[in-house]
C-alpha cells in the first residue's frame, strides 16, 4: 500500500509514471504514559518517521518526482534543510532521476550523508534558510535555473511544489480512518508552515469533522504562531532564525499566510515553544512512549501539553501529536539525548552483575 490508494484525491498522474517506495499508511499510536500523566484518555502519536526515509517528506516525494516524470522533466532540483532532500534523493534514485540539492546552512550531517547514499549531488550555500533575504533570494534564483535545465524547483511547500505537497494530505485522509470517531485537535510542527496547511487542507477536502488544526513553531523561528495566536491576519518574517530545531528553520514566510488562514478556519491557533522544552520531550517521547524522533518531531506534544497546562484544551478530546522524523536524523541531538548514560567495559559476568540495580 502507499498514497497512491488516494490516487482519485491527488494530481492525476498516469499509473506509468508513479513512483512509490510504500510511503504512507503510518501507525497512530495512543500515548500510554505521557498522556495518562497529564489526565489526557486520548493523546495519540502519528509516527511518520515509519515512512521508507524516515520523515513524512516521502509523501511529497512520491508526488513531487511521479510528476517530473509525467513532465519528462532533465532532473530533480530541489531544497533541503534535511528530510526533503532525503526523500527526493530517494525518489530520484528509484526514478532513475539525476538529483542536485541546494542545502540549507544549518543541515544536520546525518541528513547529508543520506542523501549523498541515495546518489544525490548536494551544494551548501551559506545562510541559505535561516536568512530570510537570503533564502529568498536562491529561491527565486532556482526557479529560473529550473526553467532553463526543464524541470521543475522542489520545494516543501504549497508555493513553489503544490503537486508534491499534494501527498502530504494524505496524513489527514488517513487519520480520518484511524479514529473512527472524530479528531478533536491536530498539533502540527511547522517551519514555512507547508506541513500544517497541507494538514488543514486535507481535512477540509473529505467529507469528515474537520479539526482544530493548531500551528506549532520555536521561539526562535516565530512565523506564523506567534502572529496566529495574537490575531493577526498575516506571517510576518523573523529576519534571522535563532531556533536549534533543525528542520524549522525557516525565517520566510513562504505558506505562512495561507496556514495562518487555514488554522483559524479550523478552529487552531498558534504555539510557541522553546528549544530546551522540545529537546526535554524529545527524550521522553524516546524513554516514555518507546517512540524515537528528532527534535522536530517533539515540537507538536511540546504545543499540545503546553496548551493542556494553560487549560485551553478539554483532557476528554482526542489530540493527535503528528512525529515527522527518525531519531537517527541528527545525532547531535541524538547524543545530547544520552548526555547523562554510559556504556561501561567489564571484564566478567560477576562485574556485569555489579552493575545492574537490585540484582
Amino acid at each position: 500500500m502507499s498514497i497512491w490508494r488516494f490516487a482519485d484525491r491527488l494530481p492525476a498522474i498516469p499509473q506509468t509514471f508513479r513512483v512509490s517506495l510504500g510511503e504512507g499508511n503510518t501507525p497512530l499510536l495512543r500515548s500510554v504514559s505521557i498522556g495518562p500523566s497529564l489526565g489526557l484518555e486520548n493523546l495519540f502519536f502519528k509516527i511518520e518517521s515509519a515512512n521508507p526515509t524516515g520523515s513524512y517528506k516521502d509523501r511529497f516525494a512520491a508526488c513531487a518526482v511521479s510528476h517530473l516524470l509525467k513532465n519528462k522533466a532533465s532532473l530533480c532540483l530541489g531544497t533541503s534543510s534535511g528530510n526533503t532532500g532525503a526523500a527526493l534523493a530517494a525518489y530520484s534514485a528509484v526514478a532513475k532521476l539525476p538529483c542536485v540539492l541546494a542545502i540549507v546552512d544549518t543541515a544536520p550531517e546525518d541528513k547529508l550523508q543520506q542523501m549523498l547514499a541515495y546518489g544525490a549531488q548536494l551544494v551548501k550555500i551559506r545562510g541559505f534558510g535561516t536568512d530570510a533575504h537570503i533564502t529568498k533570494e536562491i529561491s527565486q534564483g532556482l526557479l529560473k535555473l529550473a526553467r532553463q535545465l526543464n524541470t521543475e524547483v522542489q520545494i516543501s511547500a504549497f508555493k513553489y511544489s503544490a503537486n508534491g505537497m499534494a501527498g502530504v494530505q494524505s496524513i489527514s485522509w488517513e487519520l480520518a480512518e484511524q479514529i473512527t470517531q472524530s479528531i478533536d485537535h491536530v498539533f502540527s510542527p511547522s517551519g514555512g508552515g507547508g506541513l500544517t496547511l497541507a494538514i488543514a487542507q486535507g481535512f477540509e477536502s473529505i467529507d469528515s469533522h474537520s479539526p482544530a488544526v493548531h500551528c506549532v513553531q520555536p521561539t526562535g523561528n516565530n512565523t506564523i504562531a506567534g502572529p496566529l495566536k495574537d490575531g493577526r491576519d498575516h506571517a510576518r518574517s523573523c529576519g534571522t532564525c535563532t531556533s536549534k530545531i533543525s528542520g524549522l528553520q525557516v525565517a520566510g514566510v513562504i505558506d505562512g499566510h495561507n496556514t495562518l488562514t487555514a488554522c483559524r478556519r479550523s478552529g487552531g491557533t498558534g504555539h510557541l515553544v522553546d528549544d530546551a522544552e522540545v529537546f526535554s520531550f524529545q527524550k521522553r517521547l524516546a524513554r516514555e512512549e518507546a517512540i524515537f524522533t528528532e527534535p522536530a518531531g517533539a515540537v507538536a506534544l511540546t504545543g499540545a501539553v503546553q496548551a493542556i497546562k494553560n487549560g485551553t484544551l478539554s483532557k476528554k478530546e482526542n489530540i493527535v501529536c503528528l512525529v515527522t522524523g527518525s531519531g537517527f536524523k541528527d545525532k547531535v541531538a541524538l547524543q545530547g539525548m544520552t548526555a547523562d548514560l554510559d556504556c561501561p567495559t567489564v571484564d566478567s559476568l560477576n562485574a556485569f552483575k555489579l552493575l545492574i540495580p537490585n540484582f
